[in-house]
């Protein structure tokens, strides 16, 4: 998911790269209180601390709110365009590049370290003929394995712009606003009173609908304080509504398996955030705009199957027992970690520049010959 830097200078609005970098920041929070917390948190809710229960898990509304957020930028940037199948395949090749190249590098790692192949052998499908070794499998067939739900529906979503593209720049604004109440109410509703017939709280329609959101910003929605003021009300009134559910949820039912942070309130969430931001003067910073190019390789590295159970064992703070403390060092630790990804993807993006450098130069040769 990398622009060059030429592409980035004409186009890219530091002011929307500095979002995307805080919607990786969101959804890396939200992996900090279910991978790092989540134990702790069934072991205080088991104890009858639910109180503190909630406290471990502060972060964790907060995850689809990053997730929408990103794909809304996608939508900003590509929805008012003809897409052609060639440039969506190549963008999609771009993307699994990337992928595969952080997939391999950890298989190799798991396999040499001997981790284990099986991440959650109690869910394990009898039915499939690969179920001793699913790690491996999501490594080499990503996609069709489903290693990454937003990978997976994301690559989808490219495949899908030619077409839906030729739509949203086609229908005027009346007809854009009841296509998006129908892909909000299917896929961001609906799942919330557990029917996923159009999508589940994560897949293809709530990206999609993510999409046609920042798309709909793009064309229809001026830039000017009252837009400013509309998007404060809906993050704010939306991100209190997820938390209060969230509490009753937690303090309450005494079950941290919530779906409140999923949907339609987190989706007026993060388009009430991508208001906010669209409206600040538009400025162009170098360094926000290179470390952005990279920030998607967060993701990968943390979720990957063989690195996440290993990476957030080192972040569980168990010795800590305050827990305003333990999320203060929660937040230092997740931007450490997106510090260390974004290094390693620099490491990355340049040893396929030198790849790519000398392919051409053998390419030249051999034809020059």
């Amino acid at each position: 998911m990398e622009q060059s830097r030429a592409e980035q200078k004409k186009v890219r609005n530091s002011n929307i790269e500095l979002l995307r970098i805080i919607s990786m920041l969101l959804i890396t929070l939200h992996h900090f209180s279910l991978w790092a917390q989540g134990t702790r948190s069934d072991r205080l809710i088991l104890q009858g601390k639910v109180g503190d229960a909630f406290k471990s898990l502060i972060y964790l509304p907060l995850g689809d709110i990053g997730v929408y957020i990103f794909v809304m930028i996608t939508g900003f940037y590509l929805g008012g365009k003809v897409i052609s199948n060639k440039k969506s395949i190549k963008k999609v090749l771009m993307i699994y590049a990337q992928l595969y190249f952080y997939n391999l590098l950890f298989l190799i790692v798991g396999l040499h370290y001997h981790l284990p192949l099986n991440n959650f052998p109690k869910l394990s499908d009898p039915l499939n003929p690969f179920n001793r070794i699913p790690n491996v499998m999501m490594s080499i067939f990503p996609i069709a394995f489903n290693h990454y739900w937003f990978v997976t529906a994301f690559v989808l979503l490219m495949l899908l712009t030619p077409y839906i593209n030729q739509v949203l720049i086609k229908i005027d604004k009346k007809s854009m606003e009841l296509l998006l109440a129908i892909l909000i109410i299917s896929n961001g509703l609906f799942p919330l009173l557990n029917n996923n017939v159009a999508s589940e709280t994560v897949g293809l329609g709530i990206v999609v609908t993510s999409y046609v959101v920042g798309a709909f910003i793009r064309r229809f929605i001026p830039k000017n304080p009252k837009m400013f003021l509309i998007g404060t009300l809906l993050l704010f009134t939306n991100t209190a509504l997820i938390y209060l559910v969230a509490y009753y949820d937690i303090i309450v039912l005494k079950n941290r398996y919530i779906k409140i942070y999923t949907g339609l309130f987190a989706l007026l969430a993060a388009a009430g955030l991508f208001l906010i931001f669209i409206n600040f003067k538009p400025n162009y910073n170098f360094y926000i705009n290179n470390i952005a190019r990279h920030i998607f390789a967060v993701y990968l590295i943390t979720e990957n199957i063989f690195i996440i159970n290993p990476l957030w064992k080192y972040f569980t703070f168990d010795q800590v027992t305050n827990l305003y403390l333990l999320n203060v060092y929660g937040f230092l630790s997740v931007v450490v970690i997106m510090i260390g990804a974004c290094t390693l993807d620099i490491l990355r993006s340049n040893i396929f520049r030198i790849c790519h450098f000398q392919f051409k130069s053998v390419t030249n040769i051999l034809e020059y010959k």
